[in-house]
């Protein structure tokens, strides 16, 4: 019972002590409580302080970062200028180079109209069903004896034979004169060897077409003394063997110094494409390597 007793005032103080035990823990409730909105609106004033802070920052430093990077912002357009500037160098150097290109081309193209123009002249003239001829290029103009004849690039091989007729789709060039295994010699009607029987004007007149080494050959002996009047149109007349006749030669160009002077089809100094032709009964086209159609 003793003991009991001594344990009663311990009881007693436990059990008077339950109440400030009760108050402590509601207020360390509170004081948490307390203390976590003091820290919630501490922080949000410091975010605002901050805030304020880094704003004022911002406007001491902008300036400075501003004039500080006005060199790199200027370097930077400094090398984008020179890579553009390298860029328009290459591009100019390529356009340059496709501009050539395309020079060499319509270059290319010009001749190829040319040549096709003058392919084209020498179809203006049908000399006729029974006509057999081919088509050659003119190499090159040679002198010596006859001043003015030329070289085509066709001879034996293909039937070309002395004599033949030459001519451009205007008309008569000259004739055949010497002929190779591969090329011939051509006289032009306006060689001073030359002689060439025509008629002249409406009235078939005949006259000589007399070369004179120029571009302009002279007609004499106009047969019993006929007028003849500029425009009047130039024939060959086939007399002589030299030439088959009504091939066209050109016109009566007037009078110069007393004589009669004519004016040719043919533009001498434009001659690239000839056709050698056979009017007359000669070889089998076949074998003489002629064709109504060829060239």
């Amino acid at each position: 019972m003793a003991r009991d007793s001594g344990l009663a005032p311990i009881d007693d103080l436990v059990e008077s002590s339950q109440p400030v035990r009760t108050a402590l823990k509601r207020f360390t409730y509170v004081l948490l409580i307390g203390s976590a909105v003091g820290l919630i609106f501490i922080g949000k004033i410091e975010t605002v302080v901050v805030e304020k802070i880094r704003a004022n920052s911002s406007d001491i430093t902008a300036p400075v970062v501003e004039l500080l990077s006005a060199p790199v912002r200027l370097a930077r357009a400094g090398a984008d200028h020179l890579a553009n500037f390298a860029n328009l160098i290459e591009e100019n150097k390529r356009l340059e180079e496709e501009n050539t290109r395309l020079l060499q081309w319509r270059v290319f193209a010009k001749k190829l109209e040319a040549e096709n123009q003058e392919l084209k002249k020498l179809l203006r003239f049908d000399p006729g069903p029974d006509a057999r001829f081919i088509s050659a290029r003119a190499i090159s103009e040679i002198g010596g004896t006859f001043a003015r004849a030329i070289l085509i690039n066709v001879g034996e091989r293909r039937g070309i034979r002395t004599g033949l007729a030459v001519m451009t789709g205007e008309g008569v060039v000259g004739r055949v004169i010497n002929v190779g295994e591969k090329s011939a010699r051509v006289i032009l009607l306006t060689d001073i060897n030359s002689r060439t029987p025509v008629l002249v004007g409406e009235g078939r007149t005949r006259a000589i077409l007399e070369g004179n080494n120029s571009d302009n050959p002279q007609i004499k002996f106009i047969d019993n003394g006929a007028s003849v009047f500029p425009g009047d149109l130039i024939l060959t007349s086939g007399h002589g063997g030299i030439y088959p006749p009504g091939l066209p030669v050109g016109v009566v160009a007037g009078e110069i110094d007393g004589k009669t002077m004519a004016q040719t089809f043919v533009d001498w100094r434009k001659i690239e494409f000839v056709r050698v032709v056979d009017l007359g009964e000669g070889e089998d086209p076949a074998k003489a390597g002629f064709s109504k159609r060829d060239g």
